[in-house]
């Protein structure tokens, strides 16, 4: 009889509510810690709607890469849109990524296609074409916002096009202003190439996005959780691990495909809810190459410490542990292979060392009558696999346990 796999995995029950929502691509309704940023935008742009046609915006907004920039803009877009609609003004709003559309010529189709799906993809100039876009706006009385995403793709291509749109109506005499520019970068020096003129017009409004703080991160990642995944089916205490993780990468679409990678794991395991363990499994593709190298080179007694701190996780589940609670299984494995046990200063000092590696996390806690406590946690590799790496390790250097 024939297994019919997708009947069996219809059968089994979700962790998710809605999994298209930890898709990098998608825009949510609301967009934690951001809301500085667009309500900006809103005042900036408000003129668009309260007296259509009047003025030319154009912004530069600068940050990072990962940290909500094209997200923001588009939420913007879309809440634009939505108040024009509802009082009958005509704005368009049309993201362009110059990384992809990367010369005047793609650029301007890819306008004149957000508007006119059958307009042919050949046989003009970019003259032509600006020509064409401008008198499109005008016969539709329409407001255009062109959003230039990785703008300085297209400068390296030259800054003619953006000289052109931010120029268009300045030979005509109290013309409409049909055309507003957003422009996304991550570097603001990169319009230093522009002509004089291009670049003092972009430098006018500049926004810059600060990036994440570890709390930020975390609550961002609780938003995406909510709305998801299923209640209860992740921790506040997982969700630490995950901001962790982000924090160091710098980048909210590593979180979010973490979060993903580490659901369907625990679905795979026919888990009702996501533990430390899943998390390493999802880390495992960025890091795990890195923190194998690192190993390589630790001593005998370091890897004897690492291996203690990794079968003390697994056995207890938790997603970090004090030193106190390795020190017995640490001196026992010492023990048994004829080792001296290093003083809890080595082992302090082994902690430090490894963290610096990124093979492990530490956190140091201050608490009100025992002074500080430093808790360990791992997150860059499944356990399991992380023991079995070390256990080779050791094997190369003539250990066997």
């Amino acid at each position: 009889m024939t297994t019919d796999y997708f009947e069996n995995l219809l059968k089994k029950p979700s962790l998710f509510l809605d999994e298209k929502t930890l898709d990098i691509n998608y825009i949510p309704e609301n967009l934690p810690h951001r809301e500085k940023e667009l309500t900006l935008l809103s005042q900036l742009f408000l003129t668009l709607i309260t007296n259509p046609n009047s003025l030319s915006r154009k912004i530069l907004i600068t940050g990072r890469t990962g940290i909500g920039k094209t997200a923001t803009v588009k939420l913007f877009g879309k809440m634009l849109i939505e108040a024009s609609n509802k009082r009958d003004i005509q704005i368009n709003y049309v993201h362009i990524n110059c990384r992809k559309e990367r010369t005047s010529y793609k650029v301007l189709i890819k306008i004149i296609h957000s508007m006119d799906k059958s307009f042919p993809k050949r046989g003009y100039s970019p003259q032509d074409l600006l020509e064409i876009l401008t008198e499109y706006l005008n016969t539709h009385d329409l407001h255009l916002l062109i959003v230039l995403d990785e703008l300085s793709y297209l400068i390296q291509k030259g800054g003619d096009l953006i000289y052109s749109l931010t120029r268009i109506n300045d030979d005509m005499m109290n013309a409409q202003q049909r055309i507003s520019i957003i422009g996304i970068v991550r570097d603001i020096s990169c319009i230093n190439s522009l002509d004089v003129s291009t670049m003092s017009t972009l430098q006018r409004n500049i926004l810059k996005f600060e990036n994440y703080t570890k709390k930020q991160i975390f609550d961002i990642m609780k938003y995406r959780t909510r709305i998801s995944l299923k209640e209860n089916a992740i921790s506040d205490d997982i969700l630490e691990m995950v901001a962790e993780s982000v924090f160091k990468v710098g980048d909210i679409r590593y979180g979010l495909n973490l979060l993903w990678k580490a659901s369907k794991f625990a679905e795979s395991r026919n888990l009702k809810y996501i533990n430390s363990e899943c998390i390493r499994y999802g880390n495992q593709d960025l890091v795990s190459y890195s923190t194998q190298d690192a190993i390589k080179y630790l001593s005998i007694q370091k890897l004897i410490f690492l291996l203690s701190i990794i079968k003390i996780l697994k056995k207890t589940e938790k997603s970090k542990i004090s030193i106190s609670e390795i020190l017995s299984l640490y001196n026992i494995l010492c023990e048994n292979l004829g080792l001296k046990a290093r003083s809890y200063s080595q082992l302090w000092n082994y902690l430090n060392e490894f963290e610096k590696e990124n093979i492990i996390i530490l956190i140091v806690k201050s608490e009100a009558i025992k002074g500080r406590k430093a808790f360990i946690e791992i997150q860059d590799i499944p356990l399991a696999k992380f023991e079995g790496i070390i256990n080779q390790t050791l094997k190369s250097k003539g250990i066997r346990l």
